[in-house]
């Protein structure tokens, strides 16, 4: 029996929470843990299933397209819960952050157990604010030099991040300061990947007015149009 609260807000804190606490273990995970994570994941992000079996060559693919496949018409609000009540069992420990401290969204990596250890402002990096949909922050501290470095943890992009959140002022941003709009993060994916398989239109069309590689491949060898299957958005990805 889960002790988190009903409410929206409660079960996304909780949600984002866990996210980061993933980051930070997923070295220590079985993969079998790590399937089922991601098929929640992706059901809690993005709702059902929205993407084309991958090919019989492609197996990593399959077995994270069968994990997601897997839950169906599951609500995406259930499938935060059991993401979060999973991590628990993992790491019984994660939940020692003071969650009355932390904001709705993504939580920084930085985040520590102790509140007078939690990451203050001066010490926040592109990674958090992007992460929080902080637009005004990301421009007071980035640095250009390292707009195009992968986040050590996750090993995506700072525009990945924005295409996964669905924040297409922060994507525009980032592209139009000089980031490599075909930047690929250690799976070899673009974020032309990530707004296909997400289904977010919008983020969609700010990569292709910025050029992105329709044609790139990722490490299992799929463009972004076999990952998609929304319509509005295959047709945007052929035309």
């Amino acid at each position: 029996m889960s002790d988190f609260s009903d409410s929206d807000s409660d079960t996304d804190l909780n949600f984002n929470s866990a996210a980061e606490a993933v980051q930070k273990i997923h070295t220590q995970l079985s993969a079998p843990d790590l399937l089922e994570l991601y098929g929640l994941y992706k059901q809690s992000t993005c709702g059902k299933c929205n993407i084309p079996k991958p090919g019989i060559f492609q197996a990593q693919a399959r077995s994270k397209w069968s994990a997601w496949n897997s839950l169906g018409e599951m609500d995406q609000k259930e499938a935060r819960r059991l993401y979060t009540e999973k991590i628990s069992r993992l790491d019984p420990n994660w939940q020692a952050v003071d969650k009355s401290k932390l904001k709705t969204g993504w939580v920084v990596h930085s985040v520590h157990a102790n509140e007078e250890e939690q990451i203050d402002e001066d010490n926040k990096t592109p990674f958090d604010y992007v992460k929080e949909n902080n637009l005004s922050g990301l421009k007071r501290i980035l640095v250009k030099d390292s707009i195009n470095n992968l986040d050590k943890d996750s090993g995506m992009g700072l525009i990945h991040w924005a295409t996964d959140r669905n924040a297409g002022d922060l994507l525009e941003y980032l592209l139009s300061s000089g980031a490599n709009v075909n930047l690929q993060d250690s799976d070899g994916q673009s974020c032309l990947h990530y707004a296909a398989s997400c289904g977010h239109f919008d983020c969609l069309r700010i990569l292709i007015k910025f050029g992105a590689d329709k044609d790139l491949r990722d490490n299992e060898g799929a463009i972004a149009l076999e990952v998609a299957d929304d319509e509005n958005i295959r047709k945007l990805l052929e035309s």
